[in-house]
């Protein structure tokens, strides 16, 4: 009976060692699919834009066309640096999102472990407390048996 309450605990003990742990591994998980996904949209974007633009230099056919292919070359440029200044801020709001995430985790999982220590000490105090109780009550009881006899 003992046996088993001890390992009822041990393994109490062990999920809830283990969970924090299983919180953070999915919180990294997630945040690497996220940035994962994030990149290849935008390596997609980038791709498509230089093709876009090596199609549209194969159909330069004149002088003028070759001047209006360069002027779009230029405005195709200024739009791809602000999309590259765009992805940098969002990978970087990315991280620190994932950052406050994990700090919060890390928090939660302190308290909790906080908790789980002052509920050991209660409980075991109060055992200390039962055990003293019935140690000193069981002496004079005998000994009240023994004035009894």
């Amino acid at each position: 009976m003992q046996q088993d309450q001890m390992f009822n605990a041990f393994a109490e003990q062990a999920r809830s060692f283990y969970q924090p742990m299983r919180k953070l591994n999915s919180l990294v998980l997630d945040h690497m699919s996220k940035v994962a996904e994030f990149q290849m949209d935008a390596a997609k974007r980038y791709a498509d834009t230089g093709f876009e633009r090596a199609r549209a230099a194969t159909e330069v056919k004149s002088v003028e066309q070759l001047s209006e292919f360069g002027n779009r070359q230029l405005e195709v440029a200024t739009e791809l640096s602000q999309q590259m200044m765009d992805d940098s801020l969002k990978l970087a709001e990315m991280g620190n999102e994932m950052r406050s995430q994990m700090e919060q985790a890390y928090s939660d999982a302190g308290k909790e472990a906080t908790d789980k220590v002052s509920s050991a000490a209660s409980k075991a105090s109060s055992a200390t407390a039962d055990a003293a109780k019935d140690s000193t009550s069981k002496p004079a009881s005998a000994t009240s048996r023994a004035k009894q006899s």
